[in-house]
């Protein structure tokens, strides 16, 4: 899986992919849970840039969406950054 093109517009990111050598775009949008802490890409639509079908395994969804999304520890990084600030 290589990501080339990103197009980010708000909360909007369009990503060209190619998958197994077929080029995909993919529209993801930005969800922030109501806590505020963190967030996470979620497919919003995809399709194979060259004959227009979703042809994808749930699998491989699942991997490009793992690839995108940031992995958070947010009390771990809490705890770090009161260390580093002595507090």
């Amino acid at each position: 899986m290589k990501l080339t093109n990103m197009i980010l517009h708000k909360d909007i990111l369009l990503i060209h992919t190619e998958i197994n050598n077929n080029d995909y775009i993919f529209t993801v949008q930005w969800k922030t849970p109501s806590d505020g802490k963190g967030g996470r890409w979620e497919l919003k639509s995809y399709l194979n840039n060259t004959t227009g079908k979703k042809d994808l395994a749930e699998a491989t969804i699942r991997t490009f969406l793992n690839q995108i999304n940031p992995k958070w520890d947010w009390e771990e990084d809490q705890k770090e950054i009161e260390r580093v600030l002595g507090k």
